[in-house]
Protein backbone atom coordinates (compact mmCIF):
# COMPACT_ATOMS: atom_id res chain seq x y z
CA UNK A 1 0.00 0.00 0.00
CA UNK A 2 1.26 3.33 -0.97
CA UNK A 3 2.67 5.04 1.85
CA UNK A 4 0.36 8.73 0.79
CA UNK A 5 -2.55 6.37 0.62
CA UNK A 6 -2.31 5.31 4.17
CA UNK A 7 -1.48 8.86 5.05
CA UNK A 8 -4.84 10.43 3.71
CA UNK A 9 -6.83 7.04 5.07
CA UNK A 10 -5.31 7.69 8.77
CA UNK A 11 -5.98 11.59 8.64
CA UNK A 12 -9.65 11.52 7.00
CA UNK A 13 -12.94 10.68 8.89
CA UNK A 14 -13.40 7.17 8.11
CA UNK A 15 -9.77 6.09 9.88
CA UNK A 16 -11.55 4.44 12.80
CA UNK A 17 -13.60 2.18 10.14
CA UNK A 18 -10.75 1.23 8.25
CA UNK A 19 -8.74 0.11 11.01
CA UNK A 20 -10.93 -1.85 12.11
CA UNK A 21 -10.97 -4.09 9.26
CA UNK A 22 -7.17 -3.64 7.95
CA UNK A 23 -5.63 -1.02 5.25
CA UNK A 24 -4.36 -3.68 2.97
CA UNK A 25 -6.10 -5.43 -0.14
CA UNK A 26 -9.68 -7.14 0.29
CA UNK A 27 -10.81 -9.57 -2.00
CA UNK A 28 -14.38 -10.70 -1.97
CA UNK A 29 -17.59 -12.07 -3.89
CA UNK A 30 -21.22 -11.05 -4.21
CA UNK A 31 -23.55 -13.89 -3.45
CA UNK A 32 -27.07 -12.83 -3.10
CA UNK A 33 -28.49 -15.26 -0.28
CA UNK A 34 -31.54 -15.98 -2.57
CA UNK A 35 -29.21 -17.51 -5.16
CA UNK A 36 -27.37 -20.06 -3.20
CA UNK A 37 -28.74 -23.47 -2.98
CA UNK A 38 -27.29 -25.95 -0.56
CA UNK A 39 -28.86 -29.98 0.47
CA UNK A 40 -30.13 -27.85 3.29
CA UNK A 41 -32.09 -25.40 2.07
CA UNK A 42 -35.66 -25.04 1.88
CA UNK A 43 -36.36 -23.31 -1.58
CA UNK A 44 -34.54 -20.51 -0.78
CA UNK A 45 -30.61 -19.30 0.08
CA UNK A 46 -30.85 -19.67 3.97
CA UNK A 47 -28.78 -17.82 7.13
CA UNK A 48 -27.20 -20.77 7.86
CA UNK A 49 -26.02 -21.60 4.50
CA UNK A 50 -23.75 -19.27 4.71
CA UNK A 51 -21.41 -21.27 7.07
CA UNK A 52 -21.01 -23.62 4.66
CA UNK A 53 -19.70 -20.92 1.84
CA UNK A 54 -17.69 -18.72 4.26
CA UNK A 55 -15.27 -22.05 5.05
CA UNK A 56 -15.12 -21.76 1.30
CA UNK A 57 -14.30 -18.41 0.71
CA UNK A 58 -11.86 -18.89 3.03
CA UNK A 59 -9.83 -21.75 1.85
CA UNK A 60 -9.67 -20.24 -1.48
CA UNK A 61 -8.21 -17.04 -0.09
CA UNK A 62 -11.35 -14.52 -0.21
CA UNK A 63 -11.82 -12.01 2.85
CA UNK A 64 -14.95 -10.47 2.14
CA UNK A 65 -18.78 -11.73 1.69
CA UNK A 66 -20.73 -9.31 -0.06
CA UNK A 67 -24.90 -9.84 0.52
CA UNK A 68 -27.75 -8.09 -1.30
CA UNK A 69 -29.99 -6.89 1.21
CA UNK A 70 -32.37 -8.98 3.75
CA UNK A 71 -34.56 -6.50 5.21
CA UNK A 72 -38.19 -8.42 4.59
CA UNK A 73 -40.18 -7.39 1.71
CA UNK A 74 -43.81 -8.28 0.77
CA UNK A 75 -45.33 -9.25 -2.30
CA UNK A 76 -42.83 -7.04 -4.87
CA UNK A 77 -39.81 -9.42 -3.61
CA UNK A 78 -36.80 -6.94 -4.57
CA UNK A 79 -34.56 -6.90 -1.91
CA UNK A 80 -34.49 -3.31 -2.70
CA UNK A 81 -38.35 -2.69 -1.93
CA UNK A 82 -38.48 -3.53 1.77
CA UNK A 83 -41.70 -3.44 4.13
CA UNK A 84 -39.27 -2.40 7.41
CA UNK A 85 -35.97 -0.38 7.12
CA UNK A 86 -34.72 -2.97 10.10
CA UNK A 87 -36.72 -6.32 10.43
CA UNK A 88 -34.93 -9.31 8.62
CA UNK A 89 -36.51 -11.69 6.01
CA UNK A 90 -37.63 -14.69 7.58
CA UNK A 91 -37.49 -16.57 4.23
CA UNK A 92 -33.98 -17.16 4.33
CA UNK A 93 -34.57 -18.90 8.17
CA UNK A 94 -32.86 -21.93 8.01
CA UNK A 95 -35.87 -24.04 9.32
CA UNK A 96 -33.86 -27.63 9.72
CA UNK A 97 -31.75 -25.93 11.90
CA UNK A 98 -34.08 -24.52 14.50
CA UNK A 99 -34.07 -25.58 18.05
CA UNK A 100 -36.66 -28.83 18.75
CA UNK A 101 -37.55 -29.45 15.01
CA UNK A 102 -36.13 -32.39 14.45
CA UNK A 103 -37.60 -33.47 17.84
CA UNK A 104 -41.73 -32.54 16.36
CA UNK A 105 -42.76 -34.94 14.00
CA UNK A 106 -45.13 -33.07 12.27
CA UNK A 107 -42.43 -30.37 11.90
CA UNK A 108 -39.81 -32.82 10.66
CA UNK A 109 -42.25 -34.24 8.11
CA UNK A 110 -43.33 -30.65 7.08
CA UNK A 111 -39.92 -29.80 6.18
CA UNK A 112 -39.90 -32.50 3.00
CA UNK A 113 -42.69 -30.20 1.42
CA UNK A 114 -39.56 -28.04 0.64
CA UNK A 115 -37.80 -30.49 -1.41
CA UNK A 116 -39.33 -29.71 -4.61
CA UNK A 117 -38.70 -25.93 -4.84
CA UNK A 118 -34.72 -26.47 -4.28
CA UNK A 119 -34.77 -28.33 -7.88
CA UNK A 120 -36.45 -25.07 -9.36
CA UNK A 121 -34.04 -23.19 -11.41
CA UNK A 122 -35.40 -19.54 -10.08
CA UNK A 123 -36.66 -18.69 -6.69
CA UNK A 124 -40.68 -19.37 -6.28
CA UNK A 125 -40.85 -16.33 -3.43
CA UNK A 126 -44.85 -17.03 -3.67
CA UNK A 127 -44.99 -20.48 -2.79
CA UNK A 128 -41.89 -20.73 -0.57
CA UNK A 129 -42.99 -17.78 1.73
CA UNK A 130 -46.60 -19.00 1.93
CA UNK A 131 -44.76 -22.62 3.02
CA UNK A 132 -42.48 -20.79 5.09
CA UNK A 133 -44.84 -18.61 7.39
CA UNK A 134 -47.16 -21.78 7.67
CA UNK A 135 -44.43 -23.71 8.93
CA UNK A 136 -43.13 -20.86 11.41
CA UNK A 137 -46.60 -20.16 13.13
CA UNK A 138 -46.67 -24.09 13.97
CA UNK A 139 -43.24 -23.53 15.01
CA UNK A 140 -43.73 -20.31 17.14
CA UNK A 141 -46.68 -22.35 19.06
CA UNK A 142 -44.19 -25.06 19.83
CA UNK A 143 -41.33 -23.39 21.14
CA UNK A 144 -42.81 -19.81 22.92
CA UNK A 145 -43.21 -21.04 25.84
CA UNK A 146 -39.85 -21.58 26.59
CA UNK A 147 -38.51 -18.61 24.19
CA UNK A 148 -40.34 -16.10 26.34
CA UNK A 149 -37.85 -17.61 29.71
CA UNK A 150 -34.65 -16.95 27.43
CA UNK A 151 -32.83 -13.97 28.80
CA UNK A 152 -31.25 -13.63 25.09
CA UNK A 153 -34.85 -13.35 23.97
CA UNK A 154 -35.70 -10.68 26.55
CA UNK A 155 -32.43 -8.39 25.50
CA UNK A 156 -33.31 -8.60 22.13
CA UNK A 157 -36.67 -7.08 22.89
CA UNK A 158 -35.07 -4.28 24.44
CA UNK A 159 -31.80 -3.66 22.17
CA UNK A 160 -33.98 -3.19 18.84
CA UNK A 161 -36.87 -0.63 19.87
CA UNK A 162 -38.22 -0.55 16.72
CA UNK A 163 -39.55 -3.98 17.27
CA UNK A 164 -43.31 -2.94 18.46
CA UNK A 165 -43.82 -0.60 15.14
CA UNK A 166 -43.00 -3.57 12.88
CA UNK A 167 -44.55 -6.32 14.86
CA UNK A 168 -47.65 -4.20 15.40
CA UNK A 169 -47.91 -3.31 11.53
CA UNK A 170 -47.31 -6.65 10.06
CA UNK A 171 -50.31 -7.98 12.77
CA UNK A 172 -52.92 -5.08 10.91
CA UNK A 173 -51.78 -5.99 7.90
CA UNK A 174 -52.66 -9.63 8.13
CA UNK A 175 -55.94 -8.55 10.17
CA UNK A 176 -56.55 -6.16 6.60
CA UNK A 177 -55.81 -8.87 4.48
CA UNK A 178 -52.24 -7.48 2.99
CA UNK A 179 -53.95 -4.50 1.68
CA UNK A 180 -51.80 -1.72 1.19
CA UNK A 181 -52.03 0.37 4.65
CA UNK A 182 -53.52 3.70 3.25
CA UNK A 183 -56.92 1.21 2.51
CA UNK A 184 -56.61 -0.03 6.40
CA UNK A 185 -59.47 0.76 8.85
CA UNK A 186 -59.46 4.19 9.64
CA UNK A 187 -58.41 3.15 13.16
CA UNK A 188 -55.40 1.25 12.30
CA UNK A 189 -54.68 3.68 9.15
CA UNK A 190 -53.82 6.53 11.40
CA UNK A 191 -52.44 5.39 14.26
CA UNK A 192 -55.12 7.19 16.56
CA UNK A 193 -54.23 5.60 19.67
CA UNK A 194 -51.12 3.66 19.65
CA UNK A 195 -51.76 2.19 23.10
CA UNK A 196 -55.10 0.44 22.66
CA UNK A 197 -53.53 -0.64 18.98
CA UNK A 198 -50.80 -2.81 21.17
CA UNK A 199 -53.27 -4.15 23.17
CA UNK A 200 -55.54 -5.34 20.97
CA UNK A 201 -52.32 -6.52 18.79
CA UNK A 202 -50.05 -7.71 21.87
CA UNK A 203 -50.53 -12.03 21.01
CA UNK A 204 -50.47 -11.36 17.30
CA UNK A 205 -47.36 -9.23 18.20
CA UNK A 206 -45.40 -11.41 19.91
CA UNK A 207 -45.37 -13.89 16.84
CA UNK A 208 -43.58 -11.22 14.80
CA UNK A 209 -40.90 -10.31 17.52
CA UNK A 210 -39.97 -14.34 17.86
CA UNK A 211 -39.22 -14.90 14.29
CA UNK A 212 -37.26 -11.70 14.12
CA UNK A 213 -35.32 -13.35 16.72
CA UNK A 214 -34.39 -16.40 15.41
CA UNK A 215 -33.31 -14.41 12.02
CA UNK A 216 -31.11 -12.20 13.98
CA UNK A 217 -30.17 -15.14 15.86
CA UNK A 218 -29.16 -17.12 12.70
CA UNK A 219 -27.79 -14.27 11.19
CA UNK A 220 -25.43 -13.47 14.17
CA UNK A 221 -24.41 -16.70 14.60
CA UNK A 222 -23.15 -15.91 10.63
CA UNK A 223 -21.19 -13.58 12.11
CA UNK A 224 -19.61 -14.61 14.71
CA UNK A 225 -18.02 -18.13 12.71
CA UNK A 226 -16.73 -15.26 9.68
CA UNK A 227 -14.92 -13.46 12.97
CA UNK A 228 -13.50 -17.13 13.62
CA UNK A 229 -12.02 -17.07 9.99
CA UNK A 230 -11.01 -13.63 9.67
CA UNK A 231 -14.25 -13.07 7.00
CA UNK A 232 -15.39 -9.67 6.37
CA UNK A 233 -19.51 -9.91 5.81
CA UNK A 234 -20.63 -6.97 3.90
CA UNK A 235 -24.45 -6.23 3.73
CA UNK A 236 -26.47 -3.44 1.97
CA UNK A 237 -28.82 -0.68 3.09
CA UNK A 238 -31.39 0.52 0.54
CA UNK A 239 -31.55 3.79 0.46
CA UNK A 240 -35.27 3.95 0.11
CA UNK A 241 -38.05 2.17 1.45
CA UNK A 242 -41.59 0.87 0.18
CA UNK A 243 -44.69 3.68 0.71
CA UNK A 244 -45.74 0.44 1.64
CA UNK A 245 -43.96 -0.10 4.85
CA UNK A 246 -44.05 0.12 8.45
CA UNK A 247 -41.63 2.58 8.40
CA UNK A 248 -43.33 5.25 6.27
CA UNK A 249 -46.90 3.85 7.98
CA UNK A 250 -45.31 4.83 11.74
CA UNK A 251 -42.96 7.95 11.03
CA UNK A 252 -44.87 9.87 8.20
CA UNK A 253 -43.22 12.82 8.93
CA UNK A 254 -40.00 11.30 8.04
CA UNK A 255 -41.18 11.15 4.58
CA UNK A 256 -42.20 13.24 1.66
CA UNK A 257 -44.84 11.45 -0.39
CA UNK A 258 -45.87 14.53 -2.44
CA UNK A 259 -42.83 13.38 -4.48
CA UNK A 260 -41.48 9.85 -5.72
CA UNK A 261 -37.72 9.17 -6.26
CA UNK A 262 -37.10 7.58 -9.57
CA UNK A 263 -33.90 8.13 -12.26
CA UNK A 264 -33.63 10.63 -14.91
CA UNK A 265 -33.46 9.06 -18.68
CA UNK A 266 -29.98 8.23 -19.81
CA UNK A 267 -28.36 5.86 -22.24
CA UNK A 268 -29.77 2.73 -20.80
CA UNK A 269 -33.05 3.35 -19.88
CA UNK A 270 -33.92 6.22 -22.12
CA UNK A 271 -37.40 7.14 -20.59
CA UNK A 272 -36.04 7.22 -17.02
CA UNK A 273 -36.95 5.20 -13.91
CA UNK A 274 -39.80 6.00 -11.53
CA UNK A 275 -39.47 3.96 -8.84
CA UNK A 276 -42.33 4.86 -6.57
CA UNK A 277 -40.70 5.30 -3.14
CA UNK A 278 -41.63 8.40 -0.96
CA UNK A 279 -38.60 11.23 -0.85
CA UNK A 280 -37.14 11.56 2.68
CA UNK A 281 -37.79 14.90 4.92
CA UNK A 282 -34.16 15.98 5.16
CA UNK A 283 -35.03 18.89 7.06
CA UNK A 284 -36.97 16.64 9.54
CA UNK A 285 -34.39 13.95 9.93
CA UNK A 286 -31.75 16.69 10.66
CA UNK A 287 -34.14 18.48 13.21
CA UNK A 288 -34.33 14.73 14.98
CA UNK A 289 -30.55 14.08 14.69
CA UNK A 290 -31.32 11.79 11.64
CA UNK A 291 -32.44 9.40 14.59
CA UNK A 292 -34.02 7.11 12.03
CA UNK A 293 -30.68 6.59 10.02
CA UNK A 294 -29.08 5.71 13.14
CA UNK A 295 -31.80 3.48 14.62
CA UNK A 296 -31.20 1.43 10.81
CA UNK A 297 -27.63 1.39 11.37
CA UNK A 298 -27.96 0.15 14.54
CA UNK A 299 -30.47 -2.82 14.13
CA UNK A 300 -27.39 -4.11 11.63
CA UNK A 301 -24.39 -3.62 14.06
CA UNK A 302 -24.33 -6.71 15.41
CA UNK A 303 -24.98 -8.97 11.86
CA UNK A 304 -22.37 -7.11 9.55
CA UNK A 305 -18.66 -5.51 9.43
CA UNK A 306 -19.49 -3.49 6.35
CA UNK A 307 -22.36 -1.99 4.37
CA UNK A 308 -22.97 -0.66 0.69
CA UNK A 309 -24.57 3.01 0.62
CA UNK A 310 -26.69 2.03 -1.58
CA UNK A 311 -27.17 4.91 -4.41
CA UNK A 312 -25.07 7.33 -2.85
CA UNK A 313 -26.02 10.50 -4.87
CA UNK A 314 -29.26 10.35 -3.44
CA UNK A 315 -27.49 11.88 -0.33
CA UNK A 316 -26.97 15.18 -2.30
CA UNK A 317 -29.81 15.17 -4.81
CA UNK A 318 -31.97 12.76 -6.01
CA UNK A 319 -34.25 12.48 -9.21
CA UNK A 320 -37.97 13.71 -8.19
CA UNK A 321 -41.19 12.89 -9.89
CA UNK A 322 -44.41 13.90 -9.19
CA UNK A 323 -46.53 10.63 -8.68
CA UNK A 324 -48.96 11.35 -11.27
CA UNK A 325 -46.09 12.32 -13.95
CA UNK A 326 -43.51 10.32 -16.33
CA UNK A 327 -40.24 10.06 -14.86
CA UNK A 328 -38.88 12.58 -17.60
CA UNK A 329 -40.90 15.11 -16.30
CA UNK A 330 -38.79 15.05 -12.78
CA UNK A 331 -36.31 17.18 -11.40
CA UNK A 332 -33.26 17.19 -8.91
CA UNK A 333 -33.95 17.76 -5.60
CA UNK A 334 -32.59 20.14 -4.39
CA UNK A 335 -32.39 21.80 -7.42
CA UNK A 336 -29.18 24.02 -6.31
CA UNK A 337 -26.27 21.98 -7.58
CA UNK A 338 -24.59 24.49 -5.23
CA UNK A 339 -26.12 22.92 -1.66
CA UNK A 340 -25.37 19.51 -2.77
CA UNK A 341 -21.85 19.32 -1.41
CA UNK A 342 -23.19 20.36 1.58
CA UNK A 343 -25.83 18.28 1.91
CA UNK A 344 -23.88 15.05 0.91
CA UNK A 345 -20.89 15.68 3.34
CA UNK A 346 -23.21 16.52 5.89
CA UNK A 347 -25.32 13.53 6.07
CA UNK A 348 -22.08 10.69 4.81
CA UNK A 349 -20.32 11.83 8.31
CA UNK A 350 -23.61 11.13 10.36
CA UNK A 351 -23.19 7.48 8.86
CA UNK A 352 -19.63 7.56 9.88
CA UNK A 353 -20.07 8.84 12.87
CA UNK A 354 -23.46 7.18 13.95
CA UNK A 355 -21.99 3.39 13.20
CA UNK A 356 -18.37 1.76 13.22
CA UNK A 357 -19.30 -0.64 10.42
CA UNK A 358 -17.33 0.44 7.26
CA UNK A 359 -19.30 1.60 4.51
CA UNK A 360 -18.41 1.30 0.21
CA UNK A 361 -21.33 3.65 -1.47
CA UNK A 362 -22.83 2.74 -4.70
CA UNK A 363 -21.60 5.62 -6.92
CA UNK A 364 -22.63 4.21 -10.49
CA UNK A 365 -24.72 6.23 -13.08
CA UNK A 366 -24.99 9.91 -13.44
CA UNK A 367 -22.79 11.14 -10.95
CA UNK A 368 -21.75 15.05 -10.55
CA UNK A 369 -18.05 15.12 -9.86
CA UNK A 370 -19.12 16.52 -5.88
CA UNK A 371 -19.57 13.04 -5.25
CA UNK A 372 -16.21 11.84 -5.97
CA UNK A 373 -14.93 14.47 -4.39
CA UNK A 374 -16.88 14.28 -1.26
CA UNK A 375 -15.99 10.62 -1.07
CA UNK A 376 -12.45 10.95 -2.16
CA UNK A 377 -11.85 13.26 0.99
CA UNK A 378 -14.41 11.12 3.40
CA UNK A 379 -11.75 8.09 2.31
CA UNK A 380 -15.14 6.17 1.58
CA UNK A 381 -14.75 3.63 -1.68
CA UNK A 382 -16.67 4.31 -4.48
CA UNK A 383 -17.39 1.40 -7.27
CA UNK A 384 -15.27 0.82 -10.91
CA UNK A 385 -17.06 -1.52 -13.26
CA UNK A 386 -13.82 -2.72 -15.39
CA UNK A 387 -16.07 -1.94 -18.58
CA UNK A 388 -17.09 1.08 -18.14
CA UNK A 389 -13.80 2.32 -17.00
CA UNK A 390 -12.72 4.77 -19.88
CA UNK A 391 -11.74 8.56 -20.06
CA UNK A 392 -10.60 10.78 -23.49
CA UNK A 393 -7.83 8.53 -23.78
CA UNK A 394 -9.49 5.35 -23.86
CA UNK A 395 -9.42 2.38 -21.45
CA UNK A 396 -7.92 3.72 -18.32
CA UNK A 397 -5.23 0.64 -17.31
CA UNK A 398 -5.48 -1.13 -14.16
CA UNK A 399 -2.58 -0.02 -12.28
CA UNK A 400 -4.55 3.75 -12.99
CA UNK A 401 -7.60 3.11 -10.77
CA UNK A 402 -8.63 5.56 -8.02
CA UNK A 403 -6.80 3.25 -4.86
CA UNK A 404 -9.45 4.12 -2.04
CA UNK A 405 -12.36 1.94 -4.73
CA UNK A 406 -13.62 -1.45 -5.29
CA UNK A 407 -12.85 -3.07 -8.78
CA UNK A 408 -15.63 -5.46 -10.18
CA UNK A 409 -16.54 -6.68 -13.57
CA UNK A 410 -19.78 -6.09 -13.48
CA UNK A 411 -23.28 -5.55 -10.77
CA UNK A 412 -26.35 -7.06 -9.88
CA UNK A 413 -27.86 -4.45 -11.52
CA UNK A 414 -26.06 -4.85 -15.25
CA UNK A 415 -25.24 -7.13 -17.80
CA UNK A 416 -22.89 -9.93 -16.52
CA UNK A 417 -19.57 -10.32 -18.18
CA UNK A 418 -20.16 -12.17 -21.26
CA UNK A 419 -23.49 -10.21 -21.78
CA UNK A 420 -21.67 -6.96 -22.02
CA UNK A 421 -18.90 -8.87 -23.85
CA UNK A 422 -21.30 -10.33 -26.86
CA UNK A 423 -24.32 -7.47 -26.29
CA UNK A 424 -21.44 -4.45 -27.51
CA UNK A 425 -18.99 -6.21 -29.62
CA UNK A 426 -17.89 -2.71 -30.41
CA UNK A 427 -16.54 -1.84 -26.75
CA UNK A 428 -15.46 -5.40 -26.44
CA UNK A 429 -13.60 -5.24 -29.61
CA UNK A 430 -11.75 -2.37 -28.06
CA UNK A 431 -10.93 -4.39 -24.51
CA UNK A 432 -9.79 -7.21 -26.73
CA UNK A 433 -7.02 -5.10 -28.30
CA UNK A 434 -6.39 -3.07 -25.16
CA UNK A 435 -5.41 -6.80 -23.89
CA UNK A 436 -3.94 -7.90 -27.33
CA UNK A 437 -6.47 -10.69 -28.01
CA UNK A 438 -8.17 -11.74 -30.92
CA UNK A 439 -11.74 -11.21 -30.42
CA UNK A 440 -14.19 -13.60 -30.87
CA UNK A 441 -18.42 -13.63 -29.68
CA UNK A 442 -17.98 -15.57 -26.65
CA UNK A 443 -14.81 -15.25 -23.95
CA UNK A 444 -12.80 -18.10 -23.25
CA UNK A 445 -11.54 -19.80 -20.37
CA UNK A 446 -8.29 -18.40 -20.50
CA UNK A 447 -9.90 -14.83 -21.63
CA UNK A 448 -12.43 -15.02 -18.81
CA UNK A 449 -9.92 -16.26 -16.76
CA UNK A 450 -7.16 -13.24 -17.21
CA UNK A 451 -9.84 -11.13 -16.89
CA UNK A 452 -10.49 -11.87 -13.57
CA UNK A 453 -6.85 -11.90 -12.57
CA UNK A 454 -7.37 -8.59 -13.68
CA UNK A 455 -9.68 -7.12 -11.59
CA UNK A 456 -8.36 -8.71 -8.33
CA UNK A 457 -5.34 -7.03 -9.28
CA UNK A 458 -5.48 -3.26 -9.96
CA UNK A 459 -4.70 -0.39 -7.64
CA UNK A 460 -7.79 -0.39 -6.17
CA UNK A 461 -8.06 -1.90 -2.80
CA UNK A 462 -10.77 -3.72 -2.63
CA UNK A 463 -11.97 -6.15 -5.53
CA UNK A 464 -15.41 -8.04 -4.99
CA UNK A 465 -17.05 -9.82 -8.20
CA UNK A 466 -20.45 -11.95 -8.17
CA UNK A 467 -19.76 -15.47 -7.87
CA UNK A 468 -21.33 -16.05 -11.01
CA UNK A 469 -18.13 -14.24 -12.69
CA UNK A 470 -16.02 -16.97 -11.23
CA UNK A 471 -18.35 -19.99 -12.10
CA UNK A 472 -18.86 -19.12 -15.82
CA UNK A 473 -15.18 -20.60 -15.95
CA UNK A 474 -16.59 -23.95 -16.26
CA UNK A 475 -19.58 -24.18 -18.25
CA UNK A 476 -21.08 -26.89 -16.03
CA UNK A 477 -21.51 -24.49 -13.21
CA UNK A 478 -23.34 -21.98 -15.18
CA UNK A 479 -26.71 -21.95 -17.31
CA UNK A 480 -26.52 -23.03 -20.84
CA UNK A 481 -28.25 -19.28 -21.51
CA UNK A 482 -26.13 -16.77 -20.52
CA UNK A 483 -28.99 -14.45 -20.08
CA UNK A 484 -30.15 -16.24 -17.24
CA UNK A 485 -26.97 -15.65 -15.22
CA UNK A 486 -28.22 -11.67 -14.61
CA UNK A 487 -29.81 -10.81 -11.51
CA UNK A 488 -31.87 -7.71 -12.50
CA UNK A 489 -32.77 -5.31 -14.97
CA UNK A 490 -33.46 -2.46 -13.21
CA UNK A 491 -36.61 -0.44 -14.52
CA UNK A 492 -38.64 -3.37 -15.61
CA UNK A 493 -40.76 -5.78 -13.83
CA UNK A 494 -39.66 -9.10 -15.30
CA UNK A 495 -40.18 -12.71 -13.66
CA UNK A 496 -36.54 -13.17 -14.08
CA UNK A 497 -35.47 -10.20 -12.06
CA UNK A 498 -34.23 -11.51 -8.75
CA UNK A 499 -35.31 -14.99 -8.80
CA UNK A 500 -32.21 -15.56 -10.00
CA UNK A 501 -30.82 -19.29 -8.59
CA UNK A 502 -26.76 -20.89 -8.45
CA UNK A 503 -26.89 -23.93 -11.09
CA UNK A 504 -25.26 -26.02 -9.10
CA UNK A 505 -25.86 -27.01 -4.96
CA UNK A 506 -23.30 -24.92 -3.15
CA UNK A 507 -21.91 -28.66 -2.03
CA UNK A 508 -20.95 -29.28 -5.66
CA UNK A 509 -18.89 -26.12 -6.34
CA UNK A 510 -17.06 -27.05 -3.40
CA UNK A 511 -16.16 -30.75 -4.55
CA UNK A 512 -15.27 -29.11 -8.13
CA UNK A 513 -11.61 -29.32 -7.35
CA UNK A 514 -10.94 -27.54 -11.20
CA UNK A 515 -12.94 -24.55 -9.64
CA UNK A 516 -11.20 -24.59 -6.56
CA UNK A 517 -7.70 -24.50 -7.78
CA UNK A 518 -8.71 -21.19 -10.50
CA UNK A 519 -9.74 -19.49 -7.58
CA UNK A 520 -6.70 -19.99 -5.40
CA UNK A 521 -4.43 -19.25 -8.59
CA UNK A 522 -6.58 -16.39 -9.57
CA UNK A 523 -6.35 -14.98 -6.39
CA UNK A 524 -2.70 -15.26 -5.42
CA UNK A 525 -0.85 -14.66 -8.73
Amino acid sequence: MEEIIVKDILSSPSKNHWEKIGIKKHKGVIIPLFSLKTRNSSGIGEYLDLLMVIDFLKDVGFNILQLLPLNETSTDFSPYNAISSCALNPIHLSLSKLKGVNENIKLKEKLKGFDIYNKYSRVNYTQVKRLKMAFLEEYYNFIFEDLKKDKDYEEFLISHPWLEEYALFRSIQKKENFKHWELWDEKYKNIINLPSLIQEFQNEMKFYYSIQYLCFSQLSEVKKYADEKNILIQGDIPILISKNSCDVWFNRQVFNDNLVAGAPPDRVNLYGQKWGFPLYNWEYLKKTDYKFWKKRLSAIENIYHMYRIDHAVGFFRIWAIKPDKDPMEGEFIPRDPLIWDRDGNERLLMLLNASKLFPIAEDLGLIPEVVYKTLKKLCIPGIKVIPWEKNIFGIIKFNQYEPISVTTVSTHDSDTLQQWWEGVPKEANKFAAFKNWSFERFLTYSQRKEFLKDSVNTSSIFHINLFQEYLALYPELVNQDFEDERINIPGTILPTNWTYKFKPYFEEIINHTKFKNDLIEILTT
